[in-house]
């Protein structure tokens, strides 16, 4: 993956004094994406970004994952999809993904030899909601299930 390693300027976080949150799924286009346009409407003041695992990057949210976010207020449609790269490790404070696999996995593609990198905490979102994982609604009729999972975590 060696997107991984590449960070264009847009995706640098901002301001150094405010919480700077990542979440990640698979290919951020369902879960992420909504993770993101939750934490938005309730934290307008934390940076917020999502990506995803086997991201290529450039993709609109899957169109449910639209729709179940507006039905609740959340516009998630002018989100685009992004891998996830090494310098996310030092630009923000929490990685927050959707199932222990892929925290561990990201833990094994964090950068070493660089304090910086060590600067995120990875954890898995799921867990925030007493959950082993929130499940990837891809393909299924399962979005709004992910949407109160992702909101109650």
């Amino acid at each position: 993956m060696t997107d991984m390693f590449i960070l264009p300027e847009k995706h640098m976080a901002a301001s150094e004094n405010k919480m700077k949150i990542l979440f990640v799924c698979s290919a951020n286009i369902c879960r992420s994406p909504m993770a993101e346009g939750i934490m938005r409407e309730l934290r307008s003041d934390w940076s917020v970004d999502s990506a995803g695992i086997c991201a290529i990057g450039g993709d609109a949210p899957d169109r449910h994952a639209i729709a179940c976010a507006a039905q609740r207020g959340v516009d998630i449609s002018a989100l685009r999809s992004r891998p996830v790269f090494a310098e996310d490790f030092a630009n923000f404070d929490l990685i927050l993904t959707m199932d222990d696999d892929s925290a561990d996995y990201l833990e094994l593609r964090r950068p070493l030899g660089d304090k910086r990198y060590q600067r995120a905490k990875v954890d898995n979102l799921a867990a925030y909601a007493q959950e082993r994982f929130i499940p990837n609604p891809y393909g299924s009729s399962d979005f709004d299930k992910v949407y109160q999972l992702i909101e109650k975590a």
